[in-house]
């Protein structure tokens, strides 16, 4: 059969024979079961169960608890039989729901086991970035089998009691398995169901939160950098390998890209910000995410510092209107909060909604990766009235808790576009959100300078109409500017230089729309103008 291909072999904690583990000694998996893997052989010559260590989160103490590990299977892994003589493999398997593989072959009877970090349908692998990408491989002991044995493997946190003084054998398959979580729950529980890509996670335990080379394990933060995604490892920094919560929110930018819709330019986001409603809505969406997909564990954890025992929590459930949380259409926080309640079935005297998941994802493959209009908060409210119009008083009134404020908040959505929206989030130049602008027409913009360019204040949309021809927009402004054309998502064209005076040209189809970005990079605090004209 040949001989497996490279990766980062890890020792490996092993039981020969001994008692069941825990977390497999029960009739009730550790985690909701999934996964497609084969059946072990009815009377396998060797078999076992396959294990991952995982570390509690202390959320009174913020940080992570070695004293509470837990053991939960290797779901849906690729494992190789070899011959421990030569590494030959002579079979492989996948792990089923509950961990467990099981092997019959001829011949050979001194064998070991390879537990890859790769799960199979759907495809994820977790490589070495500061290793070539090795894929990383978990190995048993060997063993001499004369007659049917059990050999259950272990991967370990490392952790001595002070320190990771042993090698941290269960974060890539930790790693791993908040991803094919997340995968399992749409192919198990939506129709139709996606069909993903092959996915790979980057994590190393030098991943640190510096600018500069991934292949150094600078790697600035977790984060999906559009193709792939990377974890942060580095010890006594910022470690994200039992951040679940992390995880599948970094999952969730590539269920974005590849089977919903984002047209987030990403950039930094903390509580409180007024943001770029499309940055709002992708990492407010991705933050929901999580909570659906680890439901009821709704709580957003994410551990770091020395000893990892500084960090944060957060309730996705627990609504926060607060004025320090700005509500609105630009708010992280209330995105989240509007998504996972039309998704949860928890009682709260605003909250009429419970779509569950397939709820949500009709409208996440469908009006959402359609719309004509920017990826906002707004477009996904829409998307839900309409395929469920029997529950659009009630989302009204879910979306309503959330507009209070005379100058925070978000009123009824009653389209794509925000239209008749009043809350400008104390931004003189916010409104409307899309500025309706045809050809032989201009407008005057008001934008914010002295913020980052992720947001609200740094960023106008223009709402163009196509005519059948090309359409040429120009920018006049003292401040630097940059102009980007966008159909459905899709960039079209644009004008990006250290400039105010910039012109894009662009051909339209008859009574398309098409969106305008104005984006500014004003340095100047305090409000700054940008003449916009739009000719044929």
């Amino acid at each position: 059969m040949g001989s497996a291909r490279s990766g980062i072999r890890l020792a490996a904690l092993f039981v020969l024979g001994a008692l069941p583990l825990a977390g497999c000694g029960s009739d009730e998996p550790a985690v909701k079961p999934g996964g497609t893997g084969e059946p072990p052989p009815e009377n396998p010559r060797l078999s076992g169960t396959l294990l991952y260590e995982t570390v509690a989160y202390d959320r009174a103490a913020d940080g992570l608890d070695y004293s509470k590990v837990d053991q939960k299977p290797i779901r849906g892994a690729r494992v190789a039989l070899l011959d421990a003589a030569n590494e030959t493999v002579l079979a492989e398997t996948t792990s089923d729901a509950m961990g467990r593989y099981g092997f019959d072959w001829k011949g050979t009877a001194q064998v070991k086991v390879w537990v890859y970090a790769e799960t199979m349908e759907p495809s994820i692998l977790v490589v070495d970035n500061t290793s070539s990408d090795a894929t990383y491989v978990l190995e048993s002991a060997e063993v001499v089998v004369e007659e049917p044995t059990s050999l259950d493997v272990v991967a370990t946190t490392g952790w001595t009691g002070v320190s990771y003084g042993k090698p941290r054998l269960a974060a890539p398959f930790s790693v791993l398995d908040a991803a094919y979580t997340a995968a399992r729950r749409f192919l198990d529980e939506t129709t139709p169901p996606p069909v993903f890509p092959k996915l790979e996670i980057n994590w190393s335990v030098d991943n640190r939160p510096e600018d500069g080379l991934v292949v150094f394990g600078q790697i600035g933060t977790s984060h999906w950098d559009g193709d792939q995604i990377y974890v942060l490892g580095k010890e006594n920094v910022d470690t994200d390998e039992f951040d679940t919560h992390v995880l599948v929110h970094e999952w969730g930018h590539s269920f974005e890209e590849h089977i919903t819709r984002s047209d987030s330019w990403g950039g930094s986001h903390g509580y409180g910000d007024v943001l770029d409603p499309r940055l709002a809505y992708s990492e407010g969406f991705c933050n929901a995410l999580s909570a659906m997909i680890l439901d009821p564990d709704t709580v957003y954890t994410d551990s770091m510092g020395p000893g990892q025992k500084d960090g944060f929590s957060e309730d996705i459930e627990q609504n926060d209107t607060s004025q320090g949380a700005k509500p609105g259409w630009y708010s992280e926080t209330t995105v989240q909060n509007v998504v996972f309640d039309a998704y949860d079935g928890y009682a709260e005297a605003f909250d009429g909604v419970e779509l569950g998941l397939q709820g949500v994802y009709t409208v996440l493959v469908g009006d959402l990766k359609a719309t004509p209009a920017m990826v906002t908060l707004f477009p996904f409210v829409t998307g839900l009235k309409s395929a469920h119009p029997e529950a659009a008083t009630a989302i009204d009134a879910l979306v309503g808790h959330h507009g209070s404020g005379s100058s925070f908040g978000v009123d009824p959505v009653v389209d794509a576009w925000g239209t008749g929206e009043t809350h400008a989030a104390e931004d003189p130049g916010a409104l409307p959100v899309f500025v309706p602008v045809a050809a032989n027409e201009s407008v005057t913009l008001t934008l914010v300078g002295g913020l980052d360019p992720a947001l609200l204040g740094q960023n106008r949309f223009l709402r163009v109409k196509g005519t059948g021809g090309t359409l040429k927009v120009s920018s006049s402004a003292t401040s630097d500017v940059d102009l980007y054309v966008y159909l459905r998502g899709k960039e079209l064209d644009s004008a990006a230089s250290e400039s105010g005076d910039e012109t894009v040209s662009f051909s339209t189809a008859a009574g398309e729309d098409y969106v305008v970005n104005v984006q500014g990079y004003g340095e100047i605090s305090g409000p700054y103008e940008v003449k916009i004209e739009v000719l044929p």
